[in-house]
């Protein structure tokens, strides 16, 4: 998620205020913030003093929103301290996103008051808006009541791109926001949230939302100059966002809006395995790998020979190791939660069998463990990110999904581990903060592979919530997406920073295989099936010679 301040006239004359702004905001716009769910914030120049009349006012006010939160069914409320028009007047509002839950409401706008009265930056402004996922909270001097404002404006978007027929997705895009608009104008609480098929597994997801003190004709307007901006912050993205204090629009291809108004109910399906990896293991776990239809010449082949042995002989750092011999080009990954020796382990059986079963012949090829994944090639592929070939190990079910407030759940919060981890520095994260039920918790790993930055860590993740996943026809919550450049994985039992619960001994066969022979696989389409792998009871189906991160592709599912 990358956070842009769109510079109104008046600002665009001074070209050091613009990167001042940039930067300030874009820092607010990380995990540092106060409070879950956080986007941004802007707070004026002007200045009110300690103690004076209008702190005093403001303090009321914002006491006032946030004690409505819990009580006010329509997400909306709006306020003014002290009611009769004085020079130290305050006026304010809040307003959460139609779809969010009344606890969630409630929670969100306290965290939003907490951080505007709490801030050194923002506690003595006279006017103030601040964002977060869930809602927003405005407060001012002035007015500001069934007015549309537009500024300050806010681009959010997604650091996945389209790879394919952008221009069609972008006029799908415009068509469905302009559905989506009409709609919200026209309904009484001034929000509406539509969703389009793209293709048989992938869904566009749009929101629009106006504050409910504007008319119908005001909501339109403050919506059509959000849409405007679209092309010039968005164009060719997944997803996107313009925050305005009078109204918001977003898009994704994930379901970040509910699509009931209930939470989720009983205990949510798990993926069953026949094999789990829920307890300490030294096997590396062999999962999938893919050769390439191109061949090597003579000198490729003696040059990924020199690579492979000095990919193995690297691999005492489980933070991953890039090489060149000649034109050949190659890295590993292992994970950051196993032991050195372990990643030496499996770096080991990975140059071993990848030498097997590509024979060296293949101009690029890619092998996934559990524990570490690796791969080479003869262009340069450092820095970017790509998409193909993939593996996936997902269940899908078009006659009986997961419960649609549980996708919307799960996708929510694998987008922000995509965020968080294209943000750390060695680009692996884990996570267990999202709790289904008293009985049910998540487990979520992100990495990337260490040559990419932290857009493109976060846009290969992004691609993989928004591409790979088909949140419409998910059967069941557990299931891992392998990417060349990313690895993502999310079950409900935790397979990371485990400890050996007895003294452990090495072992006896080279490869352990996961067996997910109760599990329904779906990969893509169109797919490069290898017989010789000679691998019991799971598919190996692939889709072809990987792309550059700006390179179109079609993506069929």
């Amino acid at each position: 998620m990358r956070v842009l301040l769109k510079m109104n006239r008046s600002m665009a004359w001074n070209p050091f205020k613009l990167i001042l702004l940039f930067i300030t905001f874009f820092h607010f716009a990380t995990r540092k913030a106060t409070g879950a769910g956080y986007l941004t914030r802007s707070c004026s120049e002007e200045r009110s003093s300690d103690n004076s009349p209008y702190q005093t006012n403001l303090k009321t006010l914002l006491s006032s929103l946030s004690s409505n939160a819990t009580a006010n069914a329509n997400g909306f409320y709006n306020n003014t301290v002290p009611p009769t028009n004085s020079s130290d007047t305050v006026y304010g509002l809040f307003m959460c996103r139609g779809d969010v839950l009344s606890d969630a409401c409630k929670d969100c706008v306290a965290n939003a008051t907490h951080t505007l009265s709490s801030d050194t930056n923002c506690s003595s402004s006279k006017s103030s808006v601040i964002w977060y996922e869930d809602c927003m909270v405005r407060y001012s001097n002035s007015s500001f009541f069934s007015t549309v404002n537009t500024s300050p404006a806010y681009w959010i978007w997604n650091s996945a791109n389209i790879s394919s027929n952008s221009s069609n997705f972008m006029s799908l895009l415009e068509k469905t926001m302009r559905e989506t608009t009409r709609e919200a104008a026209n309904s009484s609480n001034r929000y509406s949230a539509k969703q389009q098929n793209l293709t048989e597994f992938r869904t566009l997801y749009c929101l629009t939302q106006c504050t409910q003190d504007l008319s119908p004709q005001q909501c339109s307007n403050c919506l059509d100059s959000a849409m405007s901006d679209i092309p010039s912050c968005c164009d060719g993205k997944q997803g996107g966002r313009v925050l305005y204090p009078s109204c918001n629009i977003r898009y994704e291809l994930f379901p970040f809006y509910r699509v009931t108004d209930e939470g989720p109910k009983g205990l949510v399906p798990e993926t069953n395995y026949a094999n789990t990896d829920s307890e300490y293991s030294e096997d590396p776990g062999y999962i999938s790998h893919n050769c390439s239809n191109d061949k090597t010449n003579a000198a490729l082949e003696s040059n990924l020979r020199t690579l492979l042995s000095g990919l193995s002989s690297n691999a005492t750092s489980r933070y991953g190791f890039q090489t060149q011999e000649g034109t050949a080009y190659g890295l590993f990954r292992c994970r950051i939660d196993i032991p050195a020796r372990l990643c030496q382990q499996c770096i080991r059986n990975a140059t071993d069998r990848i030498t097997s079963e590509c024979g060296l012949a293949s101009a690029e090829a890619v092998i996934w463990y559990n524990h570490c994944w690796l791969r080479y090639s003869d262009r340069n592929f450092f820095s970017s990110y790509e998409t193909s070939p993939r593996f996936r190990n997902l269940n899908i079910s078009n006659s009986s999904p997961i419960q649609s407030s549980v996708a919307s759940e799960l996708s929510n919060q694998l987008a922000r581990v995509a965020n968080m981890t294209g943000d750390t520095d060695n680009k692996f994260l884990t996570d267990e903060s999202l709790r289904l039920n008293d009985e049910q918790r998540v487990y979520i790993l992100g990495q990337c592979s260490s040559d990419l930055s932290s857009s493109g860590c976060s846009g290969c993740l992004s691609d993989v919530i928004g591409t790979a996943i088909p949140w419409s026809s998910l059967g069941s919550l557990g299931g891992r997406v392998l990417y060349p450049s990313c690895v993502l994985r999310f079950e409900l039992f935790q397979f990371y920073n485990l400890t050996p619960t007895t003294p452990s001994t090495p072992p006896t066969s080279s490869g352990f295989l996961f067996s997910f022979t109760s599990l329904k696989l779906h990969h893509d389409s169109h797919a490069n099936y290898r017989k010789h792998n000679r691998i019991p009871k799971i598919k190996q189906i692939y889709t072809g010679r990987k792309i550059k991160y700006k390179k179109k592709k079609k993506v069929i599912f």
